[in-house]
């Protein structure tokens, strides 16, 4: 239990980013590229105060949660691309 109250910051990050993801998901006013791109740009968004809680509990040094925050955004940016080419539907 105690560790959940050390990672508090990166639970909220993460049930933030799932939240707008979700509400960009549901915008019929986004076409589909902008709702991924919005997806992977809001997760930097969230993660940046999240990992910045790691930071500022010294619980993770400034550098490795830049290098978190880019790689995870890589990684996430990656899937993202993946999916939409492997699910492109012509209209």
């Amino acid at each position: 239990m105690e560790v959940l109250a050390q990672i508090q910051g990166l639970l909220i990050g993460l049930m933030g980013w799932a939240g707008t993801a979700a509400l960009m998901l549901g915008s019929s006013r986004l076409s589909k590229a902008e709702q991924r791109a919005l997806i992977v740009f809001s997760w930097t968004l969230w993660m940046i105060p999240a990992m910045g809680s790691l930071v500022y509990r010294n619980m993770m040094e400034t550098s490795t949660a830049a290098f978190y925050c880019i790689g995870t955004t890589l990684f996430i940016g990656a899937l993202v691309s993946i999916s939409s080419i492997r699910w492109h539907t012509r209209p």
